[in-house]
C-alpha cells in the first residue's frame, strides 16, 4: 500500500454529495459588493483565489459514501452514535457558521444512513437538509418522484444511484447565500463533511474488539483515514482564504492539530505497514488521531 494506491481507490467519484451542494453555494450570486473600484479589484481577486481553492479542495475530497459503505462492507453493525441527531439543529440556529458545519455533517449522514438502508432515516435528513438551507437564506426543491426513486435504491443498496438521486436532489436545490456569506458556508460546509467521514472511521476503530481478524477487517479504514491528509490541507487553505471569525479560527486551530498529527503519527503508521509485514494494526495505535477527530467533531455538534 502506497500514497498513490490510497488515491486512486473511488474517492473522486462524480457523485459526490457535497461537492454538488457546495458548488452551488459559492456559484450562485458570486458578486461583489464594494463601492470603491480599487477596493471591489481586491475583493475580486480574494474571491477568485477562494474559488480556486475551493476547486482544488473538491478536486481531492472524499466521496462522503466512502466511508459508510466500507464500514458496510467490513460487517461494521449500524450505530447511532455514527450520526448527528436532528434534535440538535434548533439549537444551532443561533449561529450560521455553525449551521453552515453542521449541513456538512448532515450531509455525510444521509450517506451512512441510506448504506445501511435506513429509508425513512434518510428521507427526514433530506428534509433537514433543506430547512437549514431555507435558515441560511436559501430555498430548495424537493421532487417527491425522485424521493420514492431514492427510497427504491436504497432498498436495492445501488450505491452509484444513491449518489446520483443525491446529486440530483441538490442540483434542484436554489441557494443563493448571502452576499457576504455564501463563500463562507460553502467552506463550512464541506468542512463539516470532512470531519464527519473522518469521524465515522475513527469511531468504527476505536469500538472493533482488537483481534486478529479485525486487524486486517480495519485496514481498509486506516488507509481512508491516511489518504485524506490531501484533502485535509485544501481545507486548511480555504479556511485561511476566508473572512477570520470566531468559528474559522477555531476551525483551522483544531485542524491544524489534526494535520500535525498526520505528518506525525499517521506517517509512521503508513510507513510501517508499507515495510513491515509483521506489523500489527491495533485501535491503540490510532488513539491521538481519533482522539482528535472526536474532538473536533463534538465541538461542531454541540451547542
Amino acid at each position: 500500500m502506497n500514497r498513490e494506491s490510497i488515491h486512486t481507490q473511488p474517492m473522486k467519484s462524480s457523485n459526490k454529495v457535497l461537492t454538488i451542494l457546495s458548488l452551488l453555494i459559492f456559484l450562485s450570486g458570486c458578486t461583489s459588493s464594494s463601492s470603491g473600484k480599487d477596493e471591489k479589484s481586491k475583493e475580486e481577486l480574494a474571491e477568485e483565489k477562494t474559488m480556486h481553492d475551493l476547486e482544488q479542495l473538491m478536486e481531492d475530497f472524499p466521496d462522503p459514501s466512502l466511508v459508510p459503505f466500507t464500514l458496510k462492507s467490513i460487517g461494521a453493525e449500524f450505530d447511532r452514535a455514527h450520526i448527528n441527531s436532528l434534535d440538535n439543529i434548533e439549537s444551532y440556529k443561533n449561529n450560521r457558521d455553525k449551521m453552515a458545519l453542521n449541513m456538512g455533517i448532515y450531509a455525510s449522514d444521509i450517506s451512512y444512513l441510506a448504506a445501511y438502508g435506513h429509508e425513512e432515516d434518510c428521507i427526514d435528513y433530506l428534509k433537514a437538509s433543506h430547512t437549514i438551507a431555507e435558515f441560511l437564506g436559501d430555498s430548495a426543491i424537493y421532487n417527491e418522484d425522485d424521493l420514492n426513486e431514492f427510497r427504491g435504491h436504497i432498498s436495492s443498496q445501488n450505491e452509484e444511484e444513491i449518489g446520483r438521486i443525491l446529486g440530483k436532489l441538490f442540483l434542484e436545490t436554489s441557494l443563493k447565500m448571502e452576499e457576504d456569506h455564501h463563500l463562507t458556508m460553502a467552506g463550512l460546509a464541506l468542512t463539516g463533511s470532512f470531519v464527519e467521514g473522518l469521524y465515522q472511521a475513527v469511531i468504527t476503530l476505536e469500538t472493533y474488539p482488537n483481534t486478529p481478524e479485525n486487524q486486517k477487517l480495519l485496514e481498509p479504514l486506516v488507509e481512508i483515514v491516511i489518504g485524506e491528509e490531501q484533502a485535509l490541507l485544501d481545507i486548511l487553505q480555504v479556511l485561511n482564504d476566508l473572512p477570520f471569525d470566531d468559528t474559522i479560527a477555531d476551525m483551522i486551530t483544531e485542524l491544524s492539530i489534526l494535520d500535525r498529527l498526520y505528518k506525525g503519527d499517521l506517517q509512521d503508521i503508513e510507513e510501517k505497514m508499507e515495510s513491515d509485514p509483521d506489523f500489527i494494526l491495533t485501535k491503540d495505535v490510532m488513539r491521538d488521531i481519533t482522539l482528535e477527530v472526536k474532538r473536533i467533531r463534538e465541538r461542531i455538534t454541540q451547542e
